[in-house]
């Protein structure tokens, strides 16, 4: 079942990707799970200067769905979202950990680096292997590898508490 969901999920992106750059977005994730209403196929977007308005999702779902209906995607009832990731919104590639150089992260890893999985701090800087972050525990700089990383978002509160 695993695999046929990843299948979707690259197929909605690969439909996605011209419908997007037309309209001036960029695709952040696509998610497709089973829930208790049944199916849903979750597509968060954004504008690369930030900002989402709901006509924008609105436009965006009405040319998706669409398509998704032409090229039969997903062959059973589902439920399509679109939305803003918000402002904790997931941090996955080098271009939105360097959207957000200066601001704070939580960082967690897959394995731990010197016996720490957790890290907290602001993004100093990325590159193709990975982004750099001032750890507030240790107080100094870490390089966290893309690949080692679970999940990264902004720490909400640090926006709002300066």
């Amino acid at each position: 079942m695993e695999e046929r969901v990843q299948q979707v999920i690259d197929k909605v992106k690969e439909l996605l990707a011209p419908i997007l750059e037309e309209g001036g977005f960029e695709l952040v994730d696509v998610e497709f799970q089973k829930e208790p209403v049944g199916w849903v196929l979750r597509i968060y977007a954004d504008r690369p200067q930030g900002g989402i308005t709901i006509s924008d999702c609105q436009w965006i779902s009405e040319r998706i769905g669409t398509l998704l209906d032409v090229e039969d995607v997903i062959p059973h009832a589902y439920h399509l979202e679109v939305s803003s990731p918000g402002l904790d919104r997931p941090l996955k590639t080098q271009r939105d950990f360097e959207r957000h150089r200066g601001v704070v992260v939580k960082i967690k890893t897959h394995e731990p680096m010197d016996n720490q999985r957790n890290f907290k701090g602001a993004v100093v800087s990325t590159s193709e292997r990975g982004v750099t972050v001032h750890d507030v525990s240790r107080n100094a700089d870490v390089e966290i590898p893309y690949d080692n990383i679970k999940s990264a978002r902004v720490d909400i509160d640090s926006l709002f508490n300066k």
